[in-house]
């Protein structure tokens, strides 16, 4: 979450750079706020989205923000999972999972519902037709990881919204100090890329193997 309210989202523009250090973010209301891109542990590649299906405190649908978050980083997939579901990841397998009775926005013709009027569910975006339009579609149950991801072309970091969030959350908590998940590296640079680009081929030769012992 950022603070600030900035009218272009995520990406730095130089007036942001000079605002951050003068910013008094205690007298802002705690309604407003943006979505902002953030590092997440670096597992798997792409944007997600939890709590797709929710609408947070700044009044906004979070599925409607992030539509605008995935044209300013087309060249990204995004995993959008619904406040009641989440997104299981074994190897190179995925399983969609929920428990029975929980709303989401998944209605029974597999359309989007921003009244969370269906069951929970995980959906995949992408952006099309030149970086125009963002295109959605249900996440199936289960499948392979390399088939539903990819690694994108451009990332863009706004450092800005990033600075201005961490002073409204600053990180002096006992869990930022003792949990070594927050100092794991990205998948979306340098060696770890290749890793990552290295474990799907692999786990694609070991299900070719099984295939032909079949």
């Amino acid at each position: 979450m950022n603070p600030h309210g900035s009218d272009h989202g995520d990406i730095d523009d130089e007036s942001d750079l000079h605002a951050l250090a003068s910013k008094n973010y205690e007298d802002d209301s705690v309604h407003q706020w943006d979505y902002i891109r953030a590092n997440g542990l670096g597992f798997i590649p792409g944007l997600c989205c939890p709590h797709h299906d929710r609408i947070q405190s700044n009044g906004v649908l979070r599925a409607t923000d992030f539509d605008q978050m995935m044209l300013r980083h087309p060249t990204e997939v995004g995993l959008c999972i619904d406040h009641n579901a989440a997104f299981l990841v074994e190897g190179n397998h995925f399983r969609v999972i929920f428990p029975e009775g929980q709303v989401g926005s998944v209605l029974s013709d597999e359309s989007f519902s921003e009244e969370r009027l269906g069951r929970p569910g995980v959906w995949v975006k992408e952006v099309t037709h030149g970086g125009k339009v963002v295109s959605a579609r249900l996440c199936p149950e289960e499948g392979k990881l390399s088939d539903l991801l990819r690694m994108p072309i451009d990332i863009r970091q706004s450092k800005f919204h990033l600075a201005a969030a961490a002073k409204s959350n600053p990180e002096d908590g006992p869990l930022r100090d003792s949990y070594p998940g927050f100092s794991a590296k990205s998948f979306f640079g340098g060696k770890v890329t290749k890793e990552f680009v290295n474990f799907l081929a692999e786990m694609k030769e070991e299900e070719d193997e099984e295939e032909d012992e079949e």
